[in-house]
């Protein structure tokens, strides 16, 4: 897997999907802008750098598990009816959002990843 763009939110400005990755973050690069409109977002915040990187890499253990979670389900009981939905279908349903609080406003992140061939095309 490529080490890309894997986190993404809508610019607070004109409302473009600006995306960086952590990995950019942790070589020293706390700052990106939105493509769209060249608003500036600056990450200085420590505690918000490890809790996007422990994000990051929540997403990525799931993928790199997608083995064995494709012999895993998820049960869900619906009054007497009981569903197993496998997790190979929710990962692939499913969008993996962080939602902050930064600045007094709300903030959601979401993971991005390349769709994979026999794998899930987002992860969570």
């Amino acid at each position: 897997m490529q080490k890309g763009n894997l986190l993404q939110f809508s610019c607070k400005g004109c409302k473009h999907p600006v995306t960086f990755s952590v990995f950019t973050l942790e070589n020293g690069k706390d700052s990106f802008s939105c493509p769209q409109c060249s608003r500036e977002y600056l990450l200085r915040d420590a505690v918000l750098k490890k809790q996007l990187k422990l994000f990051e890499d929540l997403c990525l253990q799931l993928i790199a598990s997608q083995e064995i979670l494709s012999h895993a389900a998820i049960g869900i009981d619906v009054g007497e009816h009981h569903v197993k939905i496998p997790y190979k279908l929710l990962l692939t349903r499913l969008n993996s959002t962080l939602d902050l609080i930064i600045d007094g406003e709300p903030l959601s992140i979401m993971f991005l990843i390349e769709p994979l061939k026999e794998g899930p095309s987002c992860c969570a």
